[in-house]
């Protein structure tokens, strides 16, 4: 009689637990669309690297990228000749767009009204220097190229 008792309830757990041991076939487009959707896009696993940074421990990867371009930009502003009437010292922001085809954009910001007014061409400036960077590989998120996005400060103190 206890075979007989075990039996029953093995069969009934059994018949109750079925759902759960249902498996779900997916194809491989939802899998992948799926684990798409839920990156975010916004952060970046390794940052767009030029070749002088590749030899740079990965902690250090997003300060070389940094530094790269503030430093061209910075050379490249210098060898402009800029004649202002009043003195400027002020921090803009400039955006900056990296796609994932290794393209490098200045996106449209606005300069405050002083800057605007004494270097008008500030804008186009930056677009040309902006064009000297050295080639760039895009940033990467889970091994896929992606598209980012970078503010970097321009402090300009100009007598």
């Amino acid at each position: 009689m206890k075979k007989t008792n075990w039996f029953i309830v093995l069969l009934v757990f059994t018949l109750f637990s079925c759902d759960n041991f249902v498996l779900k076939k997916e194809s491989q487009e939802e899998i992948i669309k799926e684990g798409l959707d839920k990156l975010n896009w916004g952060e970046v696993e390794q940052p767009p690297l030029f070749a002088a940074c590749k030899k740079e421990p990965e902690e250090k990867l997003e300060q070389c990228f940094q530094n790269t371009i503030t430093n061209h930009i910075h050379d490249y502003l210098t060898k402009q000749s800029l004649k202002i009437t009043q003195s400027i010292n002020d921090t803009i922001w400039v955006p900056i767009l990296i796609t994932k085809n290794s393209q490098i954009i200045l996106e449209d910001f606005e300069l405050p009204d002083i800057i605007a007014s004494e270097i008008p061409n500030l804008k186009s400036i930056l677009e040309q220097g902006i064009s000297t960077l050295p080639k760039v590989n895009p940033a990467h998120t889970r091994s896929t190229p992606v598209t980012a996005r970078y503010k970097l400060p321009l402090v300009i103190r100009l007598d």
